[in-house]
């Protein structure tokens, strides 16, 4: 399992949101709102159209925040979605899945420690 997928260039995301932490912090924490149930298996595998949305949004939210592994993945597996069998997209989302959950880690021990830094 690349480690790449779940690298986060935080000083990217931050120019994606024009220098502003809190601005960055807010975006981060929609992330997480979004992405902290990690992807709905179920879901993605019976519905087409739904499926192709999440990885759409994984795609560009992952690129905004600076987690561009993540982001190519996404974008992957959402152009390849219709091509891939049912034990292949299983598989593709529990890959993706075990980087998001690393991520969402990422993300809140970043908001954590902006949060420390920010008060001192």
């Amino acid at each position: 399992m690349s480690s790449n997928l779940a690298k986060i260039d935080f000083n990217q995301g931050l120019r994606h949101c024009d220098g502003q932490q809190e601005l960055y912090r807010q975006v981060l924490n929609c992330y997480l709102d979004q992405f902290s149930g990690l992807l709905n298996n179920e879901l993605l595998l019976n519905d087409v159209e739904n499926a192709r949305l999440q990885l759409h949004t994984l795609k560009s939210l992952s690129a905004t925040i600076g987690a561009s592994g993540l982001s190519h993945r996404a974008a992957q597996l959402f152009k390849d979605w219709q091509q891939h069998n049912r034990q292949q997209r299983e598989e593709a989302i529990r890959q993706v899945n075990a980087h998001l959950k690393m991520v969402n880690e990422k993300i809140e021990n970043y908001c954590n420690e902006s949060v420390v830094n920010d008060s001192n």
